[in-house]
């Protein structure tokens, strides 16, 4: 996001140069980490901006204290991203994203219907919502907006894999197979469709390709509990 100083008052001529150091940090043009990124954002809340940075700022505080864990913080931020700029459609996504994890699927839903309104090309809008769908049991919708997650972002391999937890939801096991080799011929390291693919693979009785996908999972995390459940149960079948 480019920064734009909002014109600053002249009992605050000393504040220019070191707000866009801080604005530099808080909207990535200088890498730092999340504490730094929190830190910076907050300067930029505080400081003399335009609207929609000071909404920025808060959107992207809001995304590190996410990364941080900080779920509360984070969704106050996005509150306030949203109540500074209501037209910003990646703050609802955002917002969406924590209701979902809550088990709030119908307000997950209004956001993620907002966000598509102001942005039709949204990805992570349609991705969001075809998973409050899922969570709703609306299966076929889910698959609906996944796809189009899909066709917006062609490469993403958790859109495939999310599709692919719909079309299992809606017992269409051979599209959701289809679905997790596309994920995982993009990306092999990712483990919720190895996991899925394994399960897939058991219930198919196909034991060797299922023990080869959770063995795969423990590769990259040894500590995956039901990677090891389910190889555990293989091995004594």
């Amino acid at each position: 996001m480019a920064f734009v100083l909002a014109p600053a008052s002249a009992a605050r001529q000393e504040a220019p140069a070191a707000l866009k150091k801080s604005a530099a940090q808080c909207f990535g043009k200088q890498h730092v980490g999340w504490q730094e990124l929190i830190d910076a954002c907050t300067k930029v809340i505080n400081g003399q901006v335009s609207r929609k940075h000071k909404a920025g700022a808060y959107y992207n505080r809001g995304s590190a204290y996410l990364r941080l864990g900080g779920g509360k913080t984070a969704l106050d931020d996005f509150n306030s991203a949203i109540k500074t700029d209501p037209t910003f459609a990646r703050a609802y996504v955002a917002r969406a994203g924590i209701l979902i994890g809550q088990g709030k699927a119908d307000l997950a839903m209004a956001d993620l219907n907002k966000a598509i309104s102001l942005d039709g090309k949204s990805s992570p809008a349609y991705s969001n919502r075809g998973m409050a769908y899922l969570a709703k049991g609306e299966n076929k919708k889910a698959i609906a907006d996944l796809t189009k997650s899909i066709e917006l972002e062609p490469s993403d391999a958790a859109g495939y894999s999310a599709r692919a937890s719909a079309y299992m939801a809606d017992k269409n096991e051979a599209q959701a197979l289809a679905d997790l080799n596309k994920a995982l011929q993009l990306d092999p390291k990712l483990t919720i469709a190895l996991m899925n693919r394994g399960a897939i693979y058991a219930s198919k009785g196909e034991k060797e390709k299922a023990k080869s996908d959770f063995q795969a999972v423990l590769a990259i995390a040894p500590d995956n509990k039901q990677a090891k459940d389910y190889l555990a149960a293989l091995n004594k079948g």
